[in-house]
Formats: C-alpha cells, structure tokens, sequence
C-alpha cells in the first residue's frame, strides 16, 4: 500500500508534464507569442496592437543579437507587418504567434538593414 502512495504523486506529476508539454510552444516565447495565431486572427484592430507592441520587442531583441542586423524590418512599416501577419496567422492558425513572427523574419532578413561593418555590437550571454 505504501509503495502505491507513492507512486501516486509520481503518476501525477507525469499527466500533468504531458499535458503541459502540449499547451505550450516549442520556443522560449512568453506573452503574445506563447498564444496561438488563432488568438491573433480573432482580435479587432486595436486589440490587435498588444500583439505587435510584443513583435516590436522581438525585433529589438533580434537587432541587439544579430550582429549582421541593424534592422530586421528594414524598409518595412508596421502596417506592412501587421498584414503579412494576418495573412500569415488566418492560413496558419494552429501555430503559435511567436512561430508566425520567426516567419516574417525568415522573409524579412533578406532584406534587413545590415550593419555596418565595425559597428557590429555582439552581445554575449551568461550561461
């Protein structure tokens, strides 16, 4: 009996890792980008400004660890990525909005404004 309560509590512990490790993106996205495009594609216009006050957080961070990027929107306004987003988010639903944003910058980066060379800023992280 003793060894079932114990293993009890382990059983649990395990469903629950299951079912989160299904609730949640692959990615180390947190905010907007841990929801799903469908969350995206249902807001009205205005709410839809939270999501890209999050992409333009990204893109500063990808900036500052990039260090061939000094802009990965390059020419780009955010009207401009607001539409590939929903675009991208209404055929793509099922992703997570933070896969949808690594899209556009897989688009983007083509174009991006490079930096220039010697003013390159490499950021290292702690490990």
């Amino acid at each position: 009996m003793k060894r079932y309560l114990l293993l009890l509590p382990t059983l649990l512990f395990l469903a629950c890792f299951a079912v989160l490790s299904h609730a949640v993106p692959s990615g180390i996205d947190i905010g907007q980008g841990a929801l799903k495009c469908e969350s995206y594609v249902k807001k009205s216009g205005g709410k839809k400004n939270d999501y890209i006050i999050w992409v333009q957080g990204f893109f500063s961070a990808y900036n500052a660890l990039d260090p061939a990027t000094k802009n990965i929107a390059g020419d780009k306004d955010f009207n401009w990525i607001r539409e590939w987003l929903d675009t991208y988010c209404k055929t793509n639903s099922g992703q997570y909005f933070g896969e949808a944003v690594r899209a556009l910058i897989d688009e983007l980066y083509p174009q991006r404004v490079r930096s220039a060379e010697g003013n390159t800023v490499i950021i290292k992280m702690a490990p």
